[in-house]
């Protein structure tokens, strides 16, 4: 393969996760309109990274190319998408905790540990950065101590996906305190080695953030759509747009 194409191939793939990395953090709200020649300049990029990125943005359903015009806009989210989102998510959680309760070493309990008591921290201070980066975190730590990598790579890419939804859930303080006590739950079930009971708080913890949203998503009054938290970048997320 020519040393070009390899350049190419890595810029696109710059430009694809950075504008990704901006969409789910809110940097890039819901129906901004993407201009590629603005977008290449901010990145340092020539257009065709851009436009690459794009087209696979799209086939993520993160973008859309609009009919009319043919401009491209950040999608806004949806409770389709979000529903979709966190009924597969409620899988791979539940499976993930259930392995990672099998398999986790206690110093690693002892980590959750520690996050849990980070989270109530960062919660009873109504941080809304922290609480966010917080409850990353504490799945990042059990997708990786569930001994699949297929898995926490599936997992960890759908946790990516969610992250606007995230941002609107945990933005309610109720909410927020009721996400740690789930957390609590997990980490219980954890501890007492019951792979049963953290594969039913799993579940149910993403189940709880279904009915949460679609309650918030309602057309009507309250309705919102997912937006930045301030200055909140997600733990796995080292770039963005200047």
């Amino acid at each position: 393969m020519a040393l070009g194409t390899l350049n190419y191939s890595r810029m696109s793939d710059l430009a694809y996760q950075e504008l990704r990395d901006a969409i789910l953090s809110g940097q890039l709200a819901p129906a901004a309109r993407l201009n590629q020649d603005e977008l290449a300049r901010r990145l340092g990029v020539s257009r065709a990274p851009v436009r690459d990125a794009l087209n696979r943005l799209e086939a993520e359903g993160l973008v859309k190319t609009l009919s009319r015009t043919g401009g491209v806009v950040v999608a806004e989210a949806s409770e389709q998408e979000m529903v979709g989102i966190y009924e597969l998510r409620a899988i791979l959680d539940a499976a993930s905790t259930r392995l990672a309760c099998e398999r986790m070493s206690d110093e690693d309990l002892a980590r959750l540990r520690g996050i849990v008591e980070e989270t109530a921290r960062v919660t009873e201070a109504n941080d809304s950065q922290a609480i966010v980066q917080a409850h990353a975190q504490f799945h990042y730590l059990i997708y990786a101590a569930c001994g699949n990598p297929e898995l926490t790579r599936v997992a960890q890419n759908l946790w990516d996906r969610s992250y606007r939804y995230r941002v609107l859930a945990l933005g309610s303080a109720d909410n927020a305190r009721r996400g740690l006590a789930q957390h609590r739950a997990i980490l219980a079930a954890l501890e007492s080695r019951d792979p049963h009971r953290a594969f039913a708080a799993a579940e149910e913890h993403d189940q709880a953030s279904i009915r949460h949203l679609r309650g918030w998503m309602q057309p009507g009054e309250g309705h919102r759509q997912p937006g930045p938290v301030e200055g909140a970048v997600d733990s796995t997320h080292a770039g963005g747009l200047s």
